[in-house]
């Protein structure tokens, strides 16, 4: 772990030497988040709500997925070859991705509430919060082996986007239903199976990349 921690700590470093990642994903939740403002102004339905702030996170995990690897051409890419195993590379990405789609999660529904307020959402925004950080989980571990995949084919965003929709669906409708049954107050027994459908989709996502990367680091 000693190796994942170090490589982890390299792409943070990396991206705070050059803000540029950050701040693109932070006008894009802005601009994104303040059109659907303008369009509705107000919406009462907690649904429509809820379904238009996980198309917005939706997005946003394809911008986040999608420059993963990008930062690992050329001889980047063989030092790193020299430096760790595809299994610490792997799961070094993976850890990072979804640390930084969570909190790009965090402000998306900051700022998502700030503009479009829910009044419903205040009995509970702690438990929306931990639906939010699951679903940013999830979708970075569905897309992650995708975005390798889409790394070695050279044509990063339009693969991920074309792989990664029909694989993200499940996801989508276990995410989608486990937030709107929070926001209506739906008690555990009744949006457990979704949570547990959540977990296993991370589960399987993650072991997944973590067999089949190394046939493609090594390619």
């Amino acid at each position: 772990m000693s190796a994942v921690i170090a490589l982890i700590r390299k792409e943070f470093l990396i991206d705070w030497r050059d803000r540029q990642a950050w701040a693109s994903i932070l006008l894009y939740i802005l601009a994104t988040v303040y059109v659907v403002y303008l369009a509705f102004e107000k919406i009462i339905d907690a649904e429509t709500w809820n379904a238009l702030l996980w198309v917005i996170l939706l997005f946003t995990a394809f911008n986040v997925v999608s420059r993963t690897y990008d930062q690992d051409t050329g001889g980047r890419q063989f030092y790193l070859y020299t430096l760790a195993s595809a299994q610490q590379v792997y799961l070094s990405k993976s850890l990072y991705s979804a640390l930084f789609m969570t909190v790009a999660g965090v402000l998306t529904f900051l700022i998502y509430q700030f503009f479009l307020p829910l009044e419903s959402l205040s009995v509970s925004p702690l438990n929306y919060l931990s639906a939010i950080i699951l679903g940013a989980i999830g979708l970075t571990s569905i897309l992650g082996l995708i975005s390798a995949i889409a790394w070695k084919t050279g044509a990063n965003s339009g693969m991920i986007a074309i792989l990664g929709f029909p694989v993200i669906i499940p996801l989508l409708v276990a995410i989608i239903t486990f937030s709107e049954g929070i926001i209506l107050g739906y008690t555990w027994s009744m949006v457990q199976m979704y949570a547990l459908a959540l977990i296993l989709l991370i589960v399987l996502g993650n072991g997944l990349g973590y067999i089949l990367f190394p046939y493609l680091w090594r390619d």
